[in-house]
């Protein structure tokens, strides 16, 4: 967008990035849904940091930032729950490997006590990780479960293939997972707790898994979207460099969205967005605080409300119709009366390719 009154926004922030691996341990919590009594499997030592641990914990990771909708908060008071006590003593004294590996035994024997009695939850494997992304240091806790598939193995004689049964973990689906962010916890200004936010339907089985990480203030990422996306449709619209005028409403939300969509981990930075649309004025701190509104400086967001920002789709009468406010502004899509006009050359002589095809 040649001309417009702020900073471009390179394509290379899309480019995964590789967890950079400080420590892992996987401890094991045996439970059936049916049975009220929970027992532990403790490991001694951190695993290996070797090849299959950075494939493990970058794919948890990948699976973890793909969710959609997450809870984000705080932790509670040491005085109110075990497991933010734990925590607090592991930054205190450092994230040692005695340190990391005390703390996750600590908080598997919180987590037993916390389940114990919930019918319907189930247990799995713990999977603790220290790790780094985007220079930021955060403890991922997974809990993952095996799963059967079938693999191909050849015969004896080498003339064809038999179909087995295998055992394996399935780091596509995770039961439960969080993350918390080591420098947010430490400033205690910020959430600093990212939860992955289950189904109504699992509600009352996943909530142990909240109280035991003594989750507190938390909001979905879907609520902090709609905040953030409010913000922005109230914000004074960029200027144009070459004109002087502020840009089209349709093409600054158009911007928006692809801000958004190449920001690392899914994650809005409020300051970076300042430097983007408006060379570095705070201009989402200011109507934050003139509107008491309360929203982090960088926050995990909804990928499929900020998709909606720019575009409308509607169906009725078996028509589909989607297009963007662009379109709108321009005239090319418009409601007069009962009728809804689309002036597209294009779009006519495709549905007459379509019509006169015979399709």
């Amino acid at each position: 967008m040649p001309g417009l009154r702020f900073k471009k926004y390179f394509c290379e922030n899309t480019t995964q990035m590789e967890v950079r691996i400080h420590q892992l341990i996987i401890h094991e919590l045996d439970k059936v849904a049916d049975d009220t009594e929970a027992k532990l499997f403790l490991s001694n030592e951190v695993a290996p940091r070797d090849e299959r641990a950075q494939l493990l914990v970058q794919k948890l990771h990948d699976t973890f930032i793909s969710k959609t909708d997450v809870l984000q908060g705080f932790l509670s008071s040491p005085e109110d729950a075990l497991f933010p006590g734990y925590f607090q003593h592991l930054q205190e004294q450092g994230v040692s490997e005695e340190a990391f590996i005390t703390f996750s035994k600590d908080t598997m024997a919180a987590l037993q006590l916390s389940i114990q009695g919930v019918v319907g939850a189930k247990g799995g494997y713990l999977v603790y990780a220290d790790y780094e992304i985007f220079e930021a240091r955060a403890l991922g806790i997974f809990l993952v479960r095996d799963t059967e598939g079938v693999v191909f193995n050849k015969n004896e004689d080498g003339t064809t293939f038999n179909l087995n049964t295998t055992t394996y973990l399935n780091t596509d689906k995770l039961a439960m997972a969080c993350r918390i962010l080591f420098n947010k916890a430490k400033q205690g200004t910020e959430r600093c707790v990212e939860l992955i936010k289950h189904a109504k339907s699992q509600k009352e089985i996943s909530e142990y898994f909240i109280n035991w990480i003594g989750l507190e203030r938390h909001e979905s990422s879907k609520e902090l979207t709609h905040t953030f996306l409010e913000m922005v449709s109230q914000l004074p619209l960029p200027v144009n460099e070459e004109s002087g005028a502020p840009i089209q409403e349709g093409e600054f939300r158009e911007a928006v969205v692809k801000f958004a969509m190449n920001s690392p981990d899914k994650t809005i930075d409020l300051k970076k967005f300042d430097e983007r649309f408006y060379e570095g004025e705070a201009k989402t701190e200011t109507f934050l605080q003139e509107n008491e509104l309360s929203l982090d400086q960088e926050f995990r967001f909804d990928g499929n409300l900020v998709r909606k920002f720019n575009s409308y789709r509607a169906y009725a009468e078996g028509i589909t119709v989607n297009f963007s406010r662009n379109h709108v502004q321009s005239k090319q899509v418009e409601i007069e009366g009962d009728s809804v006009v689309i002036r597209s050359a294009a779009l006519v002589e495709k549905l007459l390719a379509m019509m006169e095809g015979g399709y």
